[in-house]
């Protein structure tokens, strides 16, 4: 069964291979990229930020979870925008990608062609967003209520933890 270009969503993490994900097939149109500590390897690996950058330049919408974040910015997708990550390590977002606008506070930053999220809860926040914006705010309520999920709209309705509360 073959899968609709529209559908297709491309983890790194488990490098899935998708025929829309192959170097000579169009990319997806959205590329949901995971967090965990499994990206670290990610961010020093020059074939996967490629490709990433490809996909960027094709047009896929680019999305990231936790701290998948340093994975695009380490492939120099987040320069001169807005962004955020897990608490944990916006610092390091700061500290190692200075053209980042790293904003606290927010569940999800959509910068247009980019989309970060905080945690994974926050992923899930992310999710209803696309939800929202690509199929209606009406889609997005409807998908909350059968999930069962407190969505808000709006991407600052969090409180940042601090070290201590960790």
């Amino acid at each position: 069964m073959s899968t609709p270009r529209s559908t297709a969503i491309w983890m790194a993490r488990f490098q899935a291979r998708t025929a829309a994900c192959r170097s000579s097939s169009p990319g997806p149109d959205l590329l949901v990229h995971p967090g965990g500590a499994g990206t670290e390897p990610l961010q020093a690996d020059q074939t996967h930020l490629s490709r990433l950058r490809s996909l960027a330049a094709e047009g896929t919408l680019l999305a990231s979870v936790c701290n998948g974040s340093l994975v695009f910015a380490a492939a120099g997708l987040l320069e001169g925008l807005p962004a955020t990550s897990l608490w944990s390590v916006l610092d390091d977002l700061a500290t190692r990608y200075p053209g980042v606008d790293v904003q606290t506070g927010q569940r999800w930053v959509d910068a247009g062609h980019i989309v970060t999220s905080a945690g994974v809860s926050a992923g899930i926040d992310m999710a209803l967003h696309f939800v929202d914006r690509l199929e209606g705010a009406e889609m997005a309520r409807s998908v909350a209520h059968v999930l069962e999920y407190p969505w808000s709209p709006e991407p600052s309705s969090t409180t940042p933890v601090r070290d201590s509360e960790a």
